[in-house]
């Protein structure tokens, strides 16, 4: 039985893989202001972190985190981590972004966690994750996704499943 969940996880991951047309956020996003409104913030610039609580709101371009709290890591290169923790989204923090190529390609991102790895542009969505990325939706109980690999793994957890859809290639 084992195994045969094993197959099923690999060609569903490798159906991800094949039908996913995924791409990379804005590079002009990188480029512009980061905006943080919140409840509270402790800042510590010694220890290279930084905390936002109650009705977070960060933007920086299109992307745009909300969440009850998030955590920001930084060094003197910059912000290397942003984790978001629950939201007014059924209990889940809340991501979206605009991508780059086709106009107006919108990814939105859920989950009670959400950690943003800035530069790995990696995400990791834990807990009642969701991820709709040019009109594929993805949900489980976590979801990584591995922006400019193009790569979504997504796991249904204990027992859990994973859904998926995928909409039809225009032509």
């Amino acid at each position: 039985m084992h195994l045969i969940k094993s197959i099923t996880s690999a060609i569903i991951v490798s159906y991800i893989l094949l039908a996913s047309s995924t791409s990379v956020a804005l590079d002009s996003d990188r480029e512009q202001p980061i905006q943080i409104a919140a409840d509270a913030a402790e800042l510590n610039e010694g220890k290279g972190f930084s905390i936002y609580s109650g009705n977070v709101i960060i933007t920086q371009g299109s992307m745009v985190i909300e969440a009850s709290t998030v955590k920001i890591t930084f060094d003197d290169n910059g912000i290397q981590t942003m984790l978001a923790t629950e939201g007014k989204h059924d209990g889940r923090a809340y991501m979206r972004q605009l991508s780059e190529g086709e106009a107006g390609d919108l990814m939105e991102a859920w989950g009670q966690s959400i950690d943003y790895q800035i530069d790995g542009q990696l995400l990791t969505l834990l807990g009642n994750a969701k991820l709709i990325q040019k009109g594929n939706h993805f949900s489980g109980e976590s979801i990584i996704f591995d922006i400019p690999n193009d790569n979504v793994k997504a796991s249904g957890g204990n027992e859990g499943r994973v859904q998926m859809i995928f909409l039809p290639k225009t032509k």
